[in-house]
């Protein structure tokens, strides 16, 4: 499999890093909130033998640049408008996760179906009003742990993060494994994810997080007209959520991944890749969903 990778500049002068991979029609992948494309390493190689792949770092997480502005989801989706006005895609299928979904919710607030073909949001809600019991946060490696709730926009109002292991390493890792159901994720895979984040910009949460809570998508979920996906995980918080937007968003489908949570995609993988790759086929083949 080829893979082809460079730098977008931003109309800000940020650098955005990307990975293009396989031919045909596109797929563009948005991962979570302070983690890095290396979140869809399950994804790319198995869709990529049929469409064209392009995964993206976030401003200031990866290897895009580190910069301490521009956290907010509507700034993600000039991002993301602006790596496929580059690259000049056209028919695009957005597949946002977490953050990335509220991102891809931007996009069509912003630019409605300006070159898409149709959206895949998985396991994110409209409001937090619409979320389950807290659920654990997408990790920010470099944040402070007794500041977390303040800064990590995946920690919901009253929960707070459980008491750290001393060690630092091992607390990073736990961090990482409570968004997944099993339990066997191998330390080594896990260091491997914490590695590609290292060095992301610590403060991102400090606007990304107020920005996240403010957010109600609910009153625009009813005029969204194109083709919509829904994936979520049936042991995650956001679940109520995702369901939610099924009920609200007209024609959408959901699939629910009954032993998976937060990150569903990596745990169920095959089952994953085939129903994004059956919802993008029959985006193409004329069939709405």
């Amino acid at each position: 499999m080829e893979k082809r990778s460079g730098f977008v500049e931003a109309n800000d002068g940020v650098r955005l890093y990307y990975e293009d991979s396989g031919s045909g029609k596109p797929v563009f992948l948005i991962h979570g909130g302070g983690l890095s494309l290396g979140w869809w390493r399950k994804q790319v190689p198995a869709l990529s033998q049929r469409f064209r792949v392009i995964a993206a770092d976030t401003r200031g997480n990866g290897r895009s640049d580190k910069t301490p502005w521009g956290h907010r989801t509507a700034r993600y989706a000039m991002d993301v408008r602006q790596i496929i006005e580059t690259l000049d895609l056209d028919e695009v299928t957005l597949v946002g996760w977490s953050i990335g979904a509220r991102t891809v919710l931007s996009y069509i607030e912003l630019f409605r179906d300006y070159r898409l073909k149709g959206v895949v949001l998985v396991d994110e809600v409209p409001s937090i009003e619409v979320h389950g019991p807290p659920d654990p946060p997408e990790p920010d490696a470099d944040a402070d742990p007794e500041s977390a709730a303040d800064a990590d926009p995946e920690i919901r109002p009253g929960s707070k993060p459980d008491p750290p292991p001393e060690d630092e390493t091992e607390r990073r890792r736990r961090q990482l494994r409570s968004m997944f159901v099993s339990p066997d994720v191998p330390d080594a895979e896990l260091d491997v994810l914490l590695e590609e984040s290292r060095e992301n910009t610590p403060a991102q949460g400090v606007t990304l997080g107020p920005d996240y809570q403010a957010q109600d998508w609910r009153p625009m979920l009813p005029s969204i007209d194109l083709p919509v996906l829904i994936a979520t995980g049936g042991r995650s918080g956001a679940y109520p959520g995702c369901k939610y937007m099924h009920e609200h968003i007209p024609g959408a489908r959901m699939e629910v991944f009954e032993d998976s949570g937060h990150a569903l995609f990596y745990e169920e993988p095959d089952r994953f890749n085939a129903v994004v790759a059956e919802f993008i086929d029959g985006l193409h083949a004329g069939f709405r969903g």
